[in-house]
């Protein structure tokens, strides 16, 4: 499909198909569009009711075309569309771009999509869309679109990809990127998706030259599991990823199924899955454009040790608290000084000054000559300085301006990420651009400033992740249908039950239960019931084998159910309750969950997501993220956890979980102990749902 999509986004030659002689309707922009932009290639509009539009030659249908085009763009009703992928395949054309509606948003589009589909399968076709607003490829002048942020004479060129589920947020992002002299290489509005998805275009664009990041607007996916492939290996290539995912309420939910045929999954899902996979996650399209900037623009902050971490040059002493503030809240490290700058700067400053990091430089630095480059050339070369914010006053759109070089060539000599921070202050962007160039980000206040560096950080830490060791092929276990082959499942995974067995009805517990130690939890079987400690269904500590049968006839009595097995298990030791829950997702399929279990997780949905299969780094970071890291630490005199024991246990589960056959929708243990250190782990109960 590479080569399809080379077609289409390096095309010589291009067919406007159903292009209206009206240039303000949408069916007629595009070519206004192309000759606008600057595309030099050959332009062949298709239209049987005109001979000529915009000053080109028309053409009655794609069968009569003088060549075979690179690429069309076909812009007619959705019953037609099927029609025309036959006819561009039968000219040799196989690239297309569809902008039109009518396919699975309406009520009756699904019967067009699926012609569509059948269309493209049939010839090997690479369709984009349909109901989209097409894409820009801009070093390649090719904007097949009729988006009024197209509608442009200066073209930038940065670094950057947009790939979009919706197209008025593509078009935006384009145009606020452009705007802004950023600029972007290339934009995909990707529709509905009906043959190629977002992920189709992010294997390509990673693969191209002048693609440094790119801007991901989910909704839903179809093929999640293959996009955090591919995120994971644009972090190993160096291509940086940031996205924004919506559809994450209720409401949000139905909106963005009746825009794209799609239901978004849970917020929680994507985030957990898409960061760990590399991808920074943003909460805002303003944050969205702005994450596109910073990631292809600058350098990542480089590791200098314990003690590194952002330095910050302040003029303003009223800044120093808001921006320690901000970079705790955002998770930046300060950078603490040595030795050498610290005295370098008391020397150079009056008393007054602060010369710990955050520093407060006073005016002092505006007053005398030299004093500004000074303190800056001292600060920007400190052994611990990863990066640097350059926090100036009320003057200060001035003096960036008037130190541009200076501030540059601090840039390239620090080899970090450098950002001008202004009380609140935008500059025009042609100054920015011109920052930008020398390698000097701006921000409007030191809020935004810490926020810019917290993407950083993420986009590093994601960078040197260690890739995990390849896993072998596992073999198929059945899918447990009753408590015994539950344990037996649970045996197979190593993860370790207290002893147990199944009272049945009519024989006595004395005889049932004669290999158990007591006190003993005395509940009803997971396959007769879900949440027992809400239902009454769950007795512990119950002493002796007359309180076993005694609870036994109780909860037959409550489930009504007086032929009902009931499980007897020997207490187990105290410990930190988690959860390890395992899903099939419809959109990324197996995941994982844990978390902090028992009755907890529903108060305090404290849990992380997982990929499957995972592996024993991802399942730390993952704890790391957690509450619930405090309490394994050990918390209020409790001894430490068996931490170690708990990411074994996790992984194992896992792998389990994917090979049992046929699939289970979810198979939960809740709570898994995890025991002191050493001690390892036990699970009390398990749950297995379809």
């Amino acid at each position: 499909m590479d080569g399809l999509l080379d077609r289409i986004f390096h095309a010589r030659s291009v067919a406007l198909v159903g292009l209206s002689t009206d240039p303000r309707k949408m069916t007629g922009a595009p070519l206004g569009i192309l000759q606008q932009t600057g595309f030099s290639g050959r332009i062949y509009p298709v239209n049987p009711k005109a001979a000529v539009i915009g000053g080109l030659k028309a053409w009655p249908s794609i069968a009569a075309l003088p060549e075979t085009p690179d690429a069309a763009l076909i812009m007619l009703p959705a019953a037609a569309c099927a029609q025309a992928l036959d006819d561009c395949a039968a000219k040799g054309i196989a690239a297309c771009v569809i902008p039109s509606s009518g396919f699975e948003e309406t009520e009756d589009g699904a019967v067009h999509a699926q012609a569509l589909r059948d269309a493209a399968a049939r010839h090997g076709m690479a369709v984009v869309g349909p109901n989209c607003e097409g894409l820009w490829s801009v070093r390649s002048r090719v904007l097949l679109t009729f988006g009024s942020a197209a509608r442009r004479s200066v073209l930038h060129h940065a670094p950057i990809a947009i790939l979009s589920q919706s197209g008025a947020m593509a078009g935006a992002v384009a145009r606020h990127l452009q705007d802004s002299e950023v600029g972007c290489a290339y934009m995909v509005s990707v529709g509905n998706e009906a043959v190629l998805t977002i992920a189709d275009y992010l294997a390509w664009m990673i693969a191209q030259d002048d693609v440094q990041a790119v801007a991901l607007f989910i909704e839903g996916l179809r093929d999640g599991e293959r996009l955090l492939r591919l995120i994971e290996e644009a972090t190993r290539r160096g291509v940086r990823i940031v996205a924004l995912k919506c559809g994450n309420s209720a409401a949000g939910m139905e909106a963005a199924a009746s825009h794209t045929g799609k239901i978004a999954s849970a917020y929680a899902v994507y985030h957990d899955l898409l960061s760990a996979a590399g991808a920074v996650l943003v909460d805002s399209l303003t944050d969205l454009i702005a994450a596109a900037e910073v990631l292809a623009t600058a350098p990542l902050p480089p590791r200098r040790g314990e003690h590194g971490g952002v330095s910050v040059f302040s003029i303003p002493g009223g800044t120093r608290a808001m921006t320690a503030d901000h970079c705790d809240a955002f998770g930046v490290p300060l950078a603490t000084f040595t030795r050498g700058t610290v005295a370098a700067l008391a020397a150079a400053l009056p008393e007054f000054g602060g010369v710990e990091n955050p520093t407060d430089l006073t005016g002092q630095v505006l007053s005398h000559p030299g004093l500004f480059d000074t303190c800056l050339g001292h600060i920007a070369r400190d052994a611990h300085t990863e990066a640097l914010i350059v926090q100036v006053a009320n003057r200060g759109p001035r003096d960036v301006v008037e130190r541009i070089g200076l501030l540059g060539d601090t840039a390239r000599a620090a080899g970090v990420p450098v950002i001008a921070s202004f009380l609140g202050d935008a500059l025009p962007a042609a100054d920015r651009a011109a920052l930008r160039r020398v390698g000097v980000l701006c921000a409007r206040d030191p809020a935004e400033a810490t926020r810019f560096l917290a993407w950083l950080y993420r986009a590093r830490d994601a960078a040197s992740r260690a890739a995990p060791a390849p896993r072998g092929p596992a073999t198929a276990v059945a899918r447990p249908a009753s408590w015994p082959q539950t344990a037996a499942w649970m045996e197979a995974a190593r993860i370790p039950l207290p002893r147990w067995c199944v009272l049945p009805p009519g024989m006595a517990a004395a005889a049932a239960c004669a290999g158990l130690a007591f006190p003993v939890a005395v509940k009803a079987l997971p396959e007769d019931a879900e949440h027992k400690t809400e239902l009454g269904l769950l007795a512990l500590n119950v002493p002796h084998t007359a309180g076993v049968d005694a609870e036994a006839a109780r909860l037959r009595r409550a489930m009504g159910k007086p032929e009902a097995g009931i499980l007897v298990q020997q207490m187990a030791p105290g410990g930190v309750e988690v959860v390890l829950a395992a899903v099939r997702n419809p959109d990324f399929g197996p995941v994982l969950a844990i978390g902090l279990g028992g009755v907890a997780i529903e108060l305090f949905k404290d849990v992380a997501w997982l990929a499957l299969p995972t592996h024993p780094v991802a399942v730390r970071e993952a704890l790391a993220r957690l509450r619930l890291a405090t309490v394994l630490r050990g918390f209020r005199g409790k001894p430490p956890a068996d931490v170690e024991a708990l990411v074994e246990a996790a992984v194992r589960f896992g792998d389990a979980f994917i090979v049992t056959t046929p699939a289970a929708a979810e198979i939960e243990i809740n709570p898994l102990i995890v025991l002191p250190a050493g001690q390892g782990v036990v699970a009390v109960d398990a749950l297995i749902k379809d």
